[in-house]
């Protein structure tokens, strides 16, 4: 009797399993795929981040180079007037000589000085992007565990996940939810 018990309730264990697989299978699956394209979303706006860094990189060194470019053809400009004169006239050559002197020494000092305010700026773009970065991804992993811990107290309707779904993905971008929900309610209008 008492196997005939035991059996009778492996079998209503396997009956209670079916019919919550029945119940919330289907939503349990649905919450694993939109766990799963919101992962997605955050990878695809870490790599954006990551390109839109190095990209910056890539303009401040092609600005470095140009205005670089820039002051050698200056320097050469001068250099090559400079020579012209001292051929003409001794004297006049030796003044401008010591012009030229200082002349390079101030477009030497430029140069240093520009090299250092554009390499100051680039790495403070770069530390201002990466925090930003970090921020918006510590913004948004703390709404998503703000909505894990929601959605772990209760059940919710696939309405009620869709809405805490957007809410974050809005969160994402900056706007809040009833913002957009506005402008589309005056664009229905």
């Amino acid at each position: 009797m008492k196997k005939e018990e035991k059996q009778e309730n492996i079998s209503e264990l396997g009956n209670v399993d079916q019919i919550r697989e029945i119940l919330f299978g289907s939503q349990s699956r649905e919450l694993q795929e939109r766990f799963e394209k919101l992962e997605n979303s955050i990878n695809s706006i870490q790599e954006e981040m990551r390109k839109k860094i190095q990209q910056t990189q890539i303009d401040f060194n092609s600005k470095i180079e140009n205005e670089l470019e820039a002051l050698n053809r200056k320097l050469k400009n001068m250099t090559s007037q400079q020579q012209d004169e001292f051929a003409d006239v001794r004297d006049a050559a030796l003044k401008q000589e010591k012009r030229l002197q200082n002349s390079l020494e101030n477009v030497e000092e430029e140069l240093n000085a520009k090299r250092e305010q554009l390499q100051k700026q680039q790495n403070e773009n770069n530390i201002t992007l990466r925090s930003q970065m970090d921020a918006l991804q510590d913004e948004f992993l703390k709404a998503l565990d703000e909505k894990v811990m929601q959605l772990s107290g209760a059940k919710l309707s696939r309405d009620d996940a869709a809405d805490i779904l957007m809410e974050a993905a809005m969160a994402m971008k900056g706007k809040q939810i009833n913002e957009q929900l506005s402008i589309e309610s005056i664009n229905k209008k």
